[in-house]
């Protein structure tokens, strides 16, 4: 492989851009035999079918980032979107992902612990953000959505955590109750929510 080939690649390993799949690689002249070759010599490591990451920053790439990657259609939700909002205590041992119903997670590394909900078409796209996670950029529900799939989804999320969430949601200053009941009513869990709200505020 010659040098620019080569500068190619290390530009595509760039910051915001730690895992790099087979398709980045062929728009941009890389091809098979590439791929091959930078692996034998200990550049690129295959983590999944069709995805690389750099050899030398593989440990470096917090988890969370390398899934988001691996699933692209995916959403952060549920226990992972508490835990970066801040709206509870619990630390969960695994990743959260919406996908749309139907589809079929892929196959990920078995040290990365993902756990898969799927929502019908409505709910899967109603309230989806973007936000930045170690300068990578990832797709997680915002705020709202994140306090209404703890009712919408009580087989996975106690009451108490549920009711938590409310709370700690509840007390910071840029909350949006009208959003909050706007999604409440799509999702079908108006008049379950209504009646905390009421106690709490």
């Amino acid at each position: 492989m010659n040098s620019k080939k080569f500068n190619i690649v290390q530009s595509l390993f760039k910051d915001d851009f730690p895992v790099v799949n087979t398709a980045a690689f062929k728009q941009n002249g890389i091809h098979s035999r590439n791929i091959a070759e930078l692996i034998k010599k200990g550049f690129i490591s295959r983590i999944r079918q069709g995805y690389y990451v750099w050899e030398h920053n593989n440990a470096d790439i917090p988890e969370i980032i390398l899934a988001t990657k691996l699933i692209p259609n995916g959403v952060l939700c549920l226990y992972t979107a508490m835990e970066y909002y801040g709206l509870s205590t619990v630390n969960p041992a695994e990743i959260f992902f919406a996908l749309p119903r139907g589809t079929v997670a892929p196959s990920l590394p078995s040290n990365i612990r993902v756990n898969v909900r799927q929502m019908t078409r409505k709910h899967f796209e109603l309230g989806i953000s973007e936000v930045k996670i170690n300068s990578v950029p990832v797709k997680i529900y915002d705020i709202e959505k994140t306090v209404c799939d703890c009712f919408k989804y009580d087989k996975e999320i106690e009451k108490s955590v549920a009711l938590e969430v409310l709370k700690n949601y509840i007390s910071i200053k840029n909350r949006n109750v009208q959003k909050l009941l706007e999604y409440a009513g799509i999702m079908e869990k108006k008049k379950t929510i209504l009646p905390y709200l009421e106690v709490i505020l």
